[in-house]
């Protein structure tokens, strides 16, 4: 993904509160299965509502924040704690990375132009 054309890829996260090593071993797990290119595109908040993108893939079902119409589409990324959420139109899920994301991004190009 980070080498498509027209693509730019970050990876957004929320640190936990209470757990004072939860963003050295964000990084580190970032550089482990992703590589150290993406170490650079990490984006630390607590609110991802405020971040302007077109897509957000994320396993949590609800995302709420300061904004309440955010820029990106929030794709449910499918995964052990929300198997059962179902999802009301237009809403769409990623069931895991070897589903077909690449026709999320394209049908998302589409609406843009």
């Amino acid at each position: 993904m980070i080498h498509m054309q027209d693509t730019e890829v970050f990876i957004c996260t929320s640190p936990l509160r209470k757990y004072e090593h939860c963003i050295v071993e964000k990084y580190k797990w970032v550089e482990k299965h992703l590589g150290p290119e993406f170490v650079e595109r990490i984006i630390l908040t607590r609110d991802k509502t405020v971040v302007s993108a077109d897509l957000l893939f994320d396993d949590k079902d609800t995302i709420r924040g300061a904004e309440l119409n955010p820029s990106w589409e929030h794709v449910l990324f499918t995964c052990c704690h929300n198997r059962h959420v179902q999802l009301q139109a237009p809403r769409r899920r990623l069931l895991s990375w070897a589903d077909d994301w690449k026709a999320i991004l394209e049908s998302k190009r589409r609406q843009h132009k």
